[in-house]
């Protein structure tokens, strides 16, 4: 991984496709912490965005930080990405908890339709990781 990637966590509900885009991200963005339900979105993302996460490694066990040596380790993240998957509404209640302790945090939401307008028939990480790219650019610059 690259040391300028700039951190990022995710909200989704299916591990195996928030790991391959994890790994299609890269090396722009470090996907730091992977969250898969919304009572661990809220519970971990908001401590985790404003640097006082002291859990040590994400529920999940997904993303760079489930590797971090100590919580001093842990690297807090620039933006939150919503997987299609994710509801309107836990993805509101997600930003309000976040923005709470975090004003300055940026966040990405991708629809169903938007991977189907893109040309993905499913959940393509490589449609997927293209659209991120593309978003986390307008909204961190």
């Amino acid at each position: 991984m690259s040391t300028t990637a700039i951190p990022v966590a995710s909200f989704g509900n299916n591990a195996a496709v928030a790991q391959a885009i994890r790994e299609k991200l890269l090396p722009e963005y470090d996907v730091v912490h992977t969250t898969l339900t919304l009572s661990t979105s809220l519970s971990e993302l908001p401590a985790l965005c404003n640097g006082t996460f002291s859990q040590g490694t994400p529920s999940s066990n997904l993303g760079s930080n489930a590797t971090a040596s100590t919580p001093a380790d842990l690297k807090v993240p620039k933006a939150i990405i919503f997987g299609g998957g994710v509801s309107p509404s836990d993805a509101e209640q997600v930003k309000e908890a976040v923005l709470a302790q975090n004003p300055d945090l940026k966040f990405v939401r991708l629809t169903r339709e938007d991977m189907v307008a893109a040309g993905a028939e499913g959940p393509d990480p490589e449609v997927i990781g293209r659209l991120l790219k593309e978003r986390l650019a307008e909204v961190l610059t």
